[in-house]
């Protein structure tokens, strides 16, 4: 008993032992009875006992772009159509570059993006606000004008010259600047820094040389594989484990269906279509993403942001590496969310050969497009955009879109081709509504074979076919192309304006179709496919007789109703928004480069005002 009493006296000792050891002195020592402070005790500042750190905040604007219209103001709408990819992905890497350095370099970048489109107009007075909110809130500036497309290249380069007046860094990039040096050139010299491709892996380095004040003049890709495009090779990036888009639900409310988002899983064209500026920005040489990660995002995309719609922008997705890994992936996300849904962009072969014709043996061809289209179907989808482009086999030779002809010879009498290209159609169309998917046709009005009833041939004879949804594009060079520079040599290009290159203006010559009568086919053709009857049709029958799913029936009603009103609106459904509003403060001031740099920039060459000639008065004109 005594034992007892010893031994529970000596462990109640040496638990006081231990509390004093590891409850006391763990503080550094005797603790006053007072509350513990939390802040540093008076005067260390003084003494330097906490040394203080400023974090260095800079705010990065993500701006896209919108065009001017017919008379010269900015196109902005209450509600967008489409989530703008480049601007998600672009906040992805800056919040990787925060996760790197925050700590590490007490760097924080503050993201903004700014879609001209549905977020509002960029006016002269806007841009003072930020300028003046920087300075308030005592953080950085640095613009980047993103995704930048031809048509929106001039709205692009003339809010890029008003920054650069009010001496903030400002850099472009996109398809335009990507594909077309001289614009590059010009910006250069206005003190616009360009950024040429893909910019997952020169992003880090566009950041370094910012915070280190040595922003440079233009920046390109050097760093991944070679790939062929249709003039010179170029050098992309791989993209296997590369940052997917970061959803942000603010910019999601901008969108008539705020549920939907873009998504890009491959990059890259195998084709060699000459009008095609794609290859020549991203390559020949299909490049994948991890489809783990891929259908991991869709999954929380679903779970976090409500979002029950996607379209995947990859140029083709049935050229993607990895598109059954995908897909089956997507399959198991469907299983846990039934409501998801997704449109996509393939050629005419993966749905082609899902049928094995009269005449045909069953090739890895045939099993292949088969289990695309019953995969893609199980997983979601319910449209597949389909670039045919035309119904002559001239004209997609002439193109080198020889994918949709299998006469890459051009040794076939055109009347059998012809036949064949009409038959394939059909066969795309059928065997993608035989598993409940929607077509949605992408078609070009004035190839050299195009006469003035191409546009009302085309719309009669896609309605025969069956496709559910067309846009009709009039045949437009965008830089960077074959066709830009075939018809610069010719000297066919008579319009130079790039807003113009909205696929609903005339900017070439052309044997067979003045202006006129060019305006008169594309005008026949969306008149003829989106016509009243058959509007009060699709809209009373619910897409009847298609053999569509309910979530394809829905998406077309949806966009033939788009369709139907954008055009008799004037503008193009794939430039546009819904619910047009127009500010009468900002207008066009200028057309031409040269026009821009005077207007903007006062006449001066901006590399003298960077040697300090004659800067004094320097400032930009409002728009």
């Amino acid at each position: 008993m005594l034992f007892l009493v010893f031994l529970g006296a000596f462990l109640i000792f040496a638990a006081s032992i231990l509390y004093w050891l590891l409850g006391t002195n763990r503080y550094g020592g005797d603790r006053p009875a007072a509350a513990l402070q939390l802040t540093a005790r008076e005067g260390a500042m003084a003494d330097a006992a906490v040394k203080p750190a400023v974090c260095r905040t800079v705010r990065v604007y993500f701006i896209k772009p919108s065009r001017y219209d017919e008379d010269g103001f900015v196109q902005y709408f209450r509600y967008g159509v489409q989530p703008n990819n480049t601007l998600t992905v672009m906040t992805a890497l800056n919040e990787a570059f925060n996760k790197r350095y925050a700590v590490e370099r007490n760097v924080r970048l503050e993201t903004v993006i700014w879609d001209e489109i549905c977020d509002g107009i960029v006016s002269p007075e806007t841009i003072t606000a930020i300028k003046d909110k920087a300075r308030e809130d005592g953080v950085e500036l640095l613009i980047g004008l993103a995704g930048v497309q031809s048509n929106q290249y001039p709205r692009g380069r003339d809010l890029a010259l008003q920054f650069v007046a009010e001496g903030i860094p400002t850099m472009m990039g996109g398809f335009h600047v990507s594909g077309f040096p001289d614009s590059c050139k010009f910006l250069n010299e206005c003190g616009v820094t360009t950024v040429v491709g893909e910019a997952e892996n020169i992003w880090g380095d566009i950041v370094e040389d910012f915070l280190r004040g040595e922003l440079k003049i233009g920046y390109s890709v050097t760093q991944g594989i070679r790939a062929k495009t249709g003039q010179e090779d170029i050098i992309v990036p791989l993209i296997t484990e590369s940052l997917l888009p970061v959803l942000d639900d603010r910019y999601l409310t901008r969108f008539f269906n705020d549920t939907m988002t873009t998504l890009d899983t491959s990059r890259g064209c195998p084709f060699t279509c000459s009008y095609c500026s794609v290859k020549n920005v991203m390559g020949r040489t299909m490049r994948s993403r991890e489809p783990d990660a891929v259908v991991t995002w869709v999954r929380d995309a679903c779970r976090h942001h409500g979002i029950e719609s996607l379209f995947l922008v990859d140029d083709d997705f049935f050229r993607s590496p990895r598109w059954e890994e995908i897909l089956t992936g997507l399959v198991e996300v469907k299983k846990e969310y039934p409501k998801l849904s997704f449109m996509m962009q393939v050629d005419v072969d993966a749905s082609c050969y899902a049928n094995v014709a009269e005449g045909e043996t069953e090739t890895a061809k045939h099993r292949r497009s088969k289990r695309f289209t019953e995969l893609a179907a199980a997983a979601g989808c319910y449209q597949a955009f389909v670039g045919i482009e035309s119904l002559n086999p001239d004209n997609l030779n002439f193109a080198t879109k020889y994918q949709n002809t299998d006469d890459r010879q051009g040794k076939g009498k055109l009347e059998a081709v012809r036949a064949h290209v009409i038959d394939k159609y059909r066969r795309v169309v059928n065997n993608w509504h035989k598993v409940g998917v929607s077509v949605h046709a992408g078609y070009m009005l004035g190839f050299p074979f195009d006469g003035p009833d191409c546009g009302r041939v085309a719309a009669a004879t896609l309605k025969k076919i069956g496709f559910d949804i067309v846009s009709f594009f009039i045949m437009t060079p965008l830089p960077g192309t074959e066709d830009q520079v075939r018809f610069t040599k010719e000297g066919a290009i008579i319009d130079w304006d790039f807003n113009q290159l909205d696929s609903q203006h005339v900017t070439l010559k052309h044997d067979k179709l003045d202006t006129e009568s060019w305006l008169g086919a594309y005008r026949d053709a969306y008149k003829g496919f989106y016509s009243i009857p058959r509007f009060l049709h699709t809209m009373l029958t619910v897409c009847a007789g298609r053999g569509l799913d309910a979530e394809a029936r829905k998406g077309v009603l949806r966009q033939f109703t788009y369709y139907f009103f954008s055009y008799r609106q004037g503008r193009h459904p794939m430039v546009g928004g819904i619910w047009p509003i127009r500010r009468r403060d900002v207008r066009r001031a200028a057309v031409t480069d040269d026009e821009a740099r005077r207007f903007y920039l006062g006449g001066k060459r901006f590399d003298a005002i960077l040697r300090g000639d004659g800067a004094e008065g320097f400032a930009g004109a409002p728009a």
